[in-house]
């Protein structure tokens, strides 16, 4: 990713941030922005940090983002699938199913794929990728070490 692209990505997590604002009960502050992780963009292309963004195109065109963090499962470090974003205008299109396949397939590794409890939507996403997606291995992780999310890691066997 190159530096330019840190202001893209956090204009881009404002439209995420509204999406999720509803039910992460989020306001904006006094200039009108939701609360972004600025210096977490600004360190992303250097790869400062453990968590790294991506921008996704389609056709040539931003169509959203994606965040890969490292997590702690289980008392194991496992890289994490974090924030798929992708814009209203791009979905539907495989756009999201191809960056998994991108990401996820082409790896070597598990991957833990967190989803809030009550985005249905997202949810319902990715209970049909694990079904069309050929991931070596899917399981659950009951309970949860995070409450607020299903928790699935993927790729296991790889």
């Amino acid at each position: 990713m190159q530096t330019s692209h840190s202001r893209l990505l956090a204009n881009l997590w404002q439209y995420y941030q509204f999406e999720s604002s509803v039910r992460e009960q989020l306001d904006v502050d006094s200039a009108g922005r939701f609360e972004a992780p600025d210096e977490f963009f600004s360190k992303a292309p250097s790869f400062e940090s453990e968590s790294r963004a991506y921008l996704v195109q389609c056709d040539g065109a931003v169509a959203g983002f994606l965040v890969v963090d490292s997590a702690q499962i289980e008392g194991k470090s496992i890289t994490e699938f974090a924030d798929l974003f992708v814009l209203p205008r791009y979905r539907g299109r495989g756009v999201a199913t191809y960056v998994i396949e991108q990401i996820i397939l082409r790896s070597t590794e598990p991957w833990l794929v967190a989803i809030f409890r009550d985005d249905l939507q997202a949810l319902a996403f990715w209970r049909g990728a694990f079904e069309r997606i050929p991931f070596s291995s899917c399981r659950e992780i009951i309970p949860p070490e995070l409450s607020q999310f299903h928790e699935f890691i993927v790729n296991e066997g790889v």
